[in-house]
């Protein structure tokens, strides 16, 4: 059910019990420790830039943080590595990047794809009530350049879906393929990402 939903839509949910629930405390414990440390991403080269790996870069701000004990133990997970390769239909996979990224008044994420190693992207909030993410599944296999001469002069395009960001339950998503952002923030939201990504390392 897994490969089917990623294949057809480019996402899968992660099963509740993949991980322990004591887990998340400590994963928002943490984070609130690591927001004191978070360093400030703030990408403002205009446009889209299309990278030799297929990624695409765009403007972005928000503070991220590499996480600490509890992230890397949740990115570590057998039962996230197992749902990464059904998912996907690969079978090593390993987890190449992880971190919490704060996203305050004002932050935002142009239109953009993920690394081109990425084959999965896990996702969700440490808060309940978080504004979804945008994204164009219907765009997946456009090249990057075609989706950059589409959005050029388009940040946060219309017409798209909403991608909910679910509060302690991780989704996977096809981040390097599926173009996607976030809008600016209002003037009192405050939100905290979990973001990992998986990477079948043996190909």
């Amino acid at each position: 059910m897994m490969r089917q939903a990623w294949l057809a839509e480019g996402r899968v949910d992660v099963p509740a019990d993949v991980v322990e629930p004591g887990l998340w405390d400590d994963l928002a414990e943490e984070a609130g420790q690591c927001r004191k440390q978070a360093v400030v991403r703030h990408n403002q080269r205009p446009g889209l830039l299309v990278m030799r790996d297929g990624s695409i870069t765009s403007p972005q701000r928000c503070t991220v943080h590499p996480g600490g004990a509890a992230l890397k133990e949740l990115a570590l997970s057998k039962g996230l590595a197992e749902i990464a390769g059904e998912a996907t239909g690969q079978g090593r996979m390993t987890p190449i990047r992880f971190g919490f990224k704060f996203y305050g008044p004002g932050d935002f994420m142009h239109v953009h794809r993920d690394d081109g190693k990425c084959d999965i992207t896990f996702s969700c909030g440490l808060r309940k009530g978080l504004a979804p993410m945008g994204w164009l599944p219907r765009l997946r296999w456009l090249t990057s350049d075609q989706v950059a001469e589409r959005f050029a002069d388009t940040p946060f395009p219309t017409g798209g879906d909403g991608f909910p960001i679910l509060s302690r339950q991780l989704t996977g998503f096809d981040g390097r393929r599926i173009p996607h952002w976030r809008t600016p923030l209002g003037p009192v939201s405050r939100e905290v990402l979990i973001t990992i990504c998986f990477a079948d390392l043996s190909a």
